[in-house]
């Protein structure tokens, strides 16, 4: 249960890990998709940034302000989808996600991407701003500068030919004037925008500053030439420009005159027609002010006009003071005039106001004296919103009552004539004004006082009929067809109910606001009290009803309960007992003891809740009866039945138990012959068949043999247990179950003496396999051993004298030592290899090569060490020689110088002693002449170099003999080429070219890679020159010599060596060519003949055999030019 316990809890860990890998990868893949959503966004805006495009004009200045600031409004929205992906990278680092890393870098970038884009997007912005000042400063001067030259236009032009007097003229240069000083702003507003546009850019003063000046004096002299062409025009007739001025205010003022006496203000009777004159007022008062304006020009005119006349300068001053006298008379009475029109539109408006007010008045107060209350709650609130309406427009009203009557107060304040008059009307406007919101007032305390009687009629309707539906329901007589019914008859009656005691409130109140009512003794005081006692009284009745309606739903509740837990609990024991009478008794003995081990739960199971649910059901059935329920009879029949049923299951439980455990028996014993079956079949398949690689593995397989046949001891154990079970089976089970008893057991038991006889068969295999690798090893060790040796023996150390030639003559005496010690562990081998081919062992053809291998190994050894000893002597001799023929030329040359000598002896003593002196040196040349004789004896290195250069001269004359015959190929082009299954005889021309068809393997490309195709191929080898080529066949050769194998490349057979592939076994007849640069090539040919042509030729093409032999590195045997002299020296002698 720990263990299961563990592991639940482990299996939970991982799911909780692996759902939590998988949120995180899901939040990971939900970043990933806004991350991309977000990046699209931002190289929208990257690109959107990236077309920086220049205005031109004030129109595309514009165009680019609109088109960024949408730019920029994009952004700020899209702003939030990127603080939202910085938000999500925040939580999942906060959330440790495995990629947090990744996912702050990711989010630091998109951080930086948009505070870049931002940054951008503003300096953008505040150069497109800067254009479109400069723009719009651009095109404001532009305009303003083709309103100057417009108006230049018109001052050098225009003469005003449209004007009939020179008056005229004047007003009109006058109004020329007076558009160019109000123009003069738009200049100031330019100049000003300039100003600022440099404060703001000092880097644009070239360009601004120049269009300022330029407009500066262009309106300057549109200013100057104005006033000049006004000087030029009217000087010549300033005079009579001065009459006309004179004569227009003249006539002006009798006109205004005129219009004072035909239109009196005394005639006026209503308001329209003060209307009238007020406005015709105004004309007037719009005229004097234009010729005000004239008669400060005209003042100026009579000076400029006295400086060009001087002569009248009284006529002139005594016209322009008739002109003003005649103008000021006419103000006075113009302005009395307008005081008597405004007194006149007070009167008449006070008048029509307080008309218009009465009118007001009588019309609401016909609605505030209406004596309807309404029958009906609705009726009232209509009428109580009516009232209220009225007195909202009331109050609204009142500030205009109250500003009527401050005009009439101020009238009657000035003194008005009908002063009386106007108090009358005052007061009845204020009298009907209070009046009439008392009305309201009184009105809407009427209607609220029926509100409250209507209100509480309504609310009492309500009650009774709400209870009287209720009763309705406490009246019906269903208590249900079953218990769920019941049940919620049951739940809909406790609703009901509840609802009818929260509804004890309602009426509660409904009697405080009747008695309330009576006591504020109310007209409708009487029916009040009738309607109260008429919901008490009905209030009354449906508590009992309910009640009542009560008791038979729990009786009704209880009778279904009581048959539902019948019902269910014989269904409960028919279901147990459909279990207990199961035929089922198990298909093998793991599923009987699983029936076993849950027959046994649900016998206990069942026991335990069969007597607690049928003791409950017993106690309820009793209860009922005791209280005399109305279906005692229906319930003790039921009592009985259940009873009975929980009996029987009782005893079915029981008779399962035995019939269940004799089953077991018998289950157990074919489950204990199958299983001790299997586990035969087990250790037969477990009995492997690998005999081992080596002699250690071989000797772990006979250890686990030895423990394999331990094991058997205890499945005898068992075999011989089923053999005494079966024996007892046998005695209480006949016919089929007895025969299939017997079956069982002889199937073991044949079973059993089968893994016996293969135990035993094994562990003779494994004996004669460790004898084969013991022999086996024993060949590798001694093959070892003789290559080890034969390198040794091939070894290239070169003696430099005698005593080193001597020294390797010992060494290889030793070899020679060491090869006698072995002999009896040849003997050992060659013994247990015949014992082995003695036993027919089933490698005995592999134990006949290994033995026919190392016999032919020692003999090439032995063949080996004795062609080692012999060129040993060869070179001692040699040596030997060399070291005689050293000391006799040192001999010779000690004396050269005495035979040399040209002394003769100058007295007898001298020469006697000469004499004496050359008979004791042809002493010592006799002494010497045995050991010169035998320098001149050939050695036999030389006997032998003489027989070589002699079969060499003879080789030679043979190929000259060769190469004088005719060339003959022999090439048949039939279905050996086509299938490649033979190859061609090599053949050679008379350039030295060798071909033929060869096997070839490909092994090393060079020292340190292998091939990538070193599977054997059947190609058409060419031998040319120093190199060689490979063709499919002899007919791609022929037709396309430049198509090779596969397309390769010659083979360079410079400082290549090409020898028999003695340590590769797989194939026969097979050379290995080793090439300069470590590449390595095998090839397989017909048969040895044909292998050595090819070696050969190989060797001579690659200049493997034009280097210096052995013999020529040892020491010559002397001059050959002091030869001579050592035989004359001695003839002379003899002679």
């Amino acid at each position: 249960l720990k263990a299961l316990q563990d592991g639940w809890t482990e299996l939970h860990q991982i799911w909780e890990n692996r759902n939590s890998l998988l949120s995180e990868s899901l939040s990971l893949q939900m970043y990933n998709r806004d991350v991309k959503q977000v990046e699209v966004l931002l190289s929208q805006q990257e690109h959107m940034l990236s077309k920086a495009d220049s205005a031109t004009n004030l129109e595309q200045a514009e165009n680019l302000l609109k088109r960024h600031e949408a730019l920029i409004t994009t952004m700020d929205s899209n702003d939030e989808k990127v603080n939202a992906v910085l938000s999500f990278a925040q939580l999942l680092e906060s959330e440790n996600n495995y990629a947090a890393e990744k996912v702050a870098k990711k989010a630091e970038e998109l951080r930086e991407r948009r505070d870049k884009n931002r940054a951008e997007a503003q300096a953008q912005l505040d150069k497109i701003r800067d254009e479109h000042m400069l723009h719009s400063f651009l095109q404001d001067c532009e305009e303003l500068q083709d309103w100057i030259h417009e108006r230049h236009v018109l001052v050098q032009e225009d003469t005003y030919r449209s004007a009939r007097t020179i008056h005229s003229k004047w007003t009109r240069h006058q109004a020329f004037q007076s558009e160019i000083q109000a123009n003069k702003e738009r200049l100031d507003r330019v100049h000003q925008s300039g100003k600022d546009l440099l404060a703001a850019k000092p880097e644009m003063a070239e360009m601004v500053g120049p269009k300022l000046d330029e407009l500066e004096a262009q309106f300057e002299k549109l200013e100057a030439d104005t006033v000049e062409k006004g000087e030029r025009l009217f000087d010549a007739k300033r005079a009579d420009l001065y009459d006309q001025s004179c004569d227009d205010i003249d006539s002006c003022a009798r006109d205004i005159e005129a219009v004072i006496e035909s239109e009196p203000v005394e005639e006026i009777q209503d308001l329209t027609t003060v209307n009238i004159m007020m406005q015709k007022q105004q004309l007037i008062e719009t005229q004097l002010a234009v010729k005000s304006k004239q008669m400060a020009e005209l003042e100026n005119q009579a000076e400029h006009l006295v400086r060009m006349e001087p002569e009248k300068q009284d006529e002139i001053l005594e016209r322009r003071m008739k002109v003003e006298e005649r103008f000021g008379a006419i103000m006075a009475p113009i302005e009395q005039r307008k005081a008597e029109l405004m007194k006149k539109k007070e009167v008449f408006q006070f008048k029509r106001d307080i008309e218009d007010e009465n009118l007001w008045i009588d019309e609401k107060m016909a609605l505030a004296s209406s004596q309807e209350v309404g029958s009906s709650l609705q009726a009232v609130n209509m009428l109580l919103k009516k009232n209220k309406m009225v007195q909202g427009e009331i109050a609204n009203h009142e500030p205009r009552v109250n500003n009527v009557v401050e005009n009439g107060q101020k009238l009657i304040g000035d003194g008005h004539p009908q002063s009386d008059e106007f108090n009358k009307q005052l007061d009845d406007l204020i009298d009907k004004w209070q009046a009439l919101k008392d009305l309201l007032e009184a009105r809407r305390q009427t209607l609220l006082a029926n509100e409250r009687v209507q209100q509480f009629l309504f609310d009492a309707a309500e009650a009774e009929a709400w209870m009287s539906e209720q009763e309705l329901y406490m009246m019906i007589e269903d208590r249900g067809k079953d218990e769920f019914s019941a049940e919620n008859l049951m739940k809909k009656h406790n609703t009901l109910e509840s609802a009818v005691d929260d509804y004890s409130e309602t009426v509660r109140q409904l009697g405080e606001t009747s008695r309330q009512l009576i006591a504020d003794g109310h007209a409708e005081s009487e029916t009040i009290g009738v309607k109260i006692g008429q919901v008490d009284k009905l209030y009354a009745g449906l508590k009992d009803l309910a009640n009542e309606r009560r008791q038979k739903l729990d009786d009704a509740l209880k009778l279904f309960c009581l048959n539902r837990e019948v019902d269910d609990l014989e269904q409960w024991i028919a279901e147990r007992e459909v279990i207990a009478g199961s035929h089922e008794w198990g298909q093998d003995y793991d599923h009987v003891n699983l029936l076993i081990e849950r027959f046994r739960g649900f016998a206990k199971e069942t026991e335990a809740q069969g007597n607690e649910r049928v003791q409950k059901v017993n106690d309820i059935a009793d209860s009922l009866i005791s209280v005399h329920h109305t279906d005692a009879a229906t319930i003790a029949q039921w009592k009985d039945s259940l009873n009975d049923a929980w009996a029987d299951l009782l005893e079915m439980i029981d008779t399962r138990n035995q019939m269940l455990e004799a089953s077991r028996e018998l289950l157990k014993y074919f489950h204990d012959c199958r299983d001790v079956l299997s586990r035969i079949l087990e250790k037969q398949n477990s009995m492997s068949d690998e005999l081992g690689r080596d002699g250690a593995t071989v000797s772990m397989l006979q250890r686990k043999h030895n423990n394999f046949q331990q094991d058997l001891q205890s499945l005898q154990a068992q075999v011989s247990s089923i053999q005494e079970d079966s024996a007892k089976l046998q005695a209480a089970y006949a016919g089929e179950k007895a025969q299939e008893i017997t079956n069982r057991e002889r199937e073991v038991v044949r079973a059993w003496m089968e893994l016996q006889a293969l135990g035993d068969s094994r562990k003779r295999k494994l004996n004669d396999t460790g004898d084969l690798f013991k022999f086996f090893a024993m060949v590798r060790s001694l093959m070892l051993w003789m290559d080890d040796l034969m390198r040794q023996m091939s070894t290239s150390e070169k003696p430099r004298d005698v005593s080193g030639v001597e020294l390797l003559m010992n060494n290889h005496q030793g070899h020679k030592a060491e090869i006698d010690t072995r002999e009896d562990i040849f003997g050992d081998v060659f013994s247990l290899g015949k014992e082995l081919l003695s036993r027919s062992h089933y490698a005995s053809n592999e134990i006949k090569e290994k033995l026919m291998e190392l016999t032919d190994k020692r003999n090439g050894m032995i063949h080996r060490w004795e062609e080692r000893w012999e060129h040993l002597q060869l070179i001692l001799e040699v040596y030997q020689f060399a070291r005689d023929a050293a000391v006799a030329e040192a001999w010779l040359i000690a004396q050269d110088p005495y035979l040399k000598s040209e002394e003769y002896g100058q007295t007898i003593d001298e020469v006697e002693n000469l004499i004496k002196k050359h008979e004791a040196f042809e002493k010592a040349a006799a002494a010497q002449e045995e050991r010169f004789a035998a320098l001149e004896r050939l050695t036999t290195f030389e006997l032998k170099d003489m027989k070589r250069r002699q079969e060499e001269e003879e080789r030679k004359r043979m190929e000259q003999f060769e190469a004088t015959k005719p060339k003959i190929q022999d090439v048949t082009d039939t279905s050996k080429d086509t299938t490649d299954t033979q190859s061609l005889k090599e053949q050679k021309g008379a350039d030295g070219e060798l071909e033929g068809m060869l096997g070839r393997k490909h092994a090393w490309e060079t020292t340190t890679k292998k091939a990538a195709h070193r599977s054997w191929d059947r190609v058409f080898t060419v031998l040319k020159g120093n190199h060689l080529n490979f063709y499919k066949d002899s007919k791609s050769y022929r037709s396309a010599p430049d198509a090779t194998y596969r397309s390769e490349m010659a083979v360079d057979l410079l400082g290549a060596e090409a020898v028999v592939a003695s340590d590769y076994t797989k194939k026969k007849h097979v050379f290995r060519l080793k090439l300069s640069n470590g590449g390595d090539y095998l090839f397989q040919c017909t048969d040895d003949e044909e292998m050595n042509m090819w070696i050969s030729a190989i060797n001579t093409r690659a200049g493997g055999d034009s280097g210096p032999s052995k013999s020529q590195t040892l020491p010559s045997g002397g001059d050959k030019k002091e030869e001579p002299k050592r035989r004359s020296f001695f003839t002379l002698k003899k002679k």
